[in-house]
């Protein structure tokens, strides 16, 4: 094979080390999806993950999770339900079947197998979707296998960040949320998967109107219902600024999300977010679990 030349300096692919054309976007030996290095994005996260009892639950349904991972950022909500602690183990199957799906590590050196950073986008959306699966796989077998566990589940929504791009998984009536430093705003990045949202979308009720449904709750998809699952699959671009939150329902009842958005972006630190955002929950009689995850889009120094 030829060698080639390039009028500047060449992309060097991650997987074979070996030079492309300045731009491409893959590898003309190996194949692999060109990445450009972290400096193009020049982006830091930060992270935090709290999760609530509330006042009124004895237990907590919810469950949570946090990865990095060869300078990825993965997390997870899980809100569970079912009776006799049904929905607990349901959410922490849920995060424990996402995170090893993720962190599988190689059984001599350790290490993650699989480096995220050579998947293409579609690739990592892919995986993300058979992690929901093998999520659901694991709810749905322990139920069929435990008589007082039958009929469990749990929502799951679940993000990976790399560079610029925040990628979703979603099934149930969590969210995720994207708060703009530039404007202030939010948007519900993610479709609640309940029947007051379908009659919201179909126009019979206001947005506003479904926050007091009384069946604003009664979901028509979650996992542990069959092992056929559809996962909705989002990706949208981050700035420096941006905030990226995670939450069960339980937050949601008692914060609005511009007031979410406004708590996360005057925070520098997610911890305090976080904290702050569980706090005002409590103070406003928290009959649900509450979880929530802050993730901060900052430029690096």
């Amino acid at each position: 094979m030829q060698s080639q030349k390039f009028d500047e300096e060449p992309l060097v692919c991650l997987r074979c080390l070996t030079g492309n054309a300045p731009g491409a976007t893959q590898c003309a030996h190996c194949g692999a999806v060109m990445i450009m290095p972290d400096e193009d994005f020049g982006l830091t996260l930060r992270v935090s993950a709290r999760t609530s009892v509330g006042q009124v639950r004895a237990n907590n349904e919810d469950n949570v999770g946090v990865w990095a991972i060869n300078g990825v950022v993965i997390g997870i909500v899980a809100d569970g339900m079912g009776g006799a602690a049904a929905g607990e183990v349901a959410s922490r199957l849920t995060v424990e079947a996402i995170g090893s799906h993720f962190a599988a590590q190689d059984s001599e050196t350790g290490e993650p197998t699989g480096d995220l950073q050579l998947l293409s986008e579609s690739d990592l959306l892919d995986k993300l979707r058979s992690a929901i699966h093998r999520a659901n796989r694991s709810v749905v077998d322990h139920s069929q296998k435990n008589a007082q566990r039958k009929g469990m589940g749990t929502t799951s929504t679940a993000a990976l960040i790399r560079g610029n791009r925040v990628l979703l998984a979603h099934v149930g009536d969590s969210a995720a949320y994207l708060a703009d430093k530039v404007d202030g705003s939010v948007t519900q990045l993610t479709v609640d998967h309940s029947f007051v949202q379908a009659l919201v979308a179909s126009g019979h009720i206001t947005q506003a109107q479904a926050r007091y449904h009384p069946m604003k709750h009664v979901l028509y998809r979650a996992l542990g219902q069959s092992l056929e699952l559809d996962v909705d699959l989002y990706a949208r671009t981050v700035r420096a600024g941006d905030r990226i939150v995670l939450c069960s329902d339980g937050l949601i009842r008692h914060i609005a999300p511009e007031e979410i958005a406004e708590i996360v972006l005057r925070e520098e630190m997610p911890s305090a977010a976080t904290e702050q955002l569980l706090t005002l929950v409590n103070e406003r009689g928290a009959e649900d679990n509450a979880t929530v995850i802050v993730i901060t889009v900052e430029q690096a120094s």
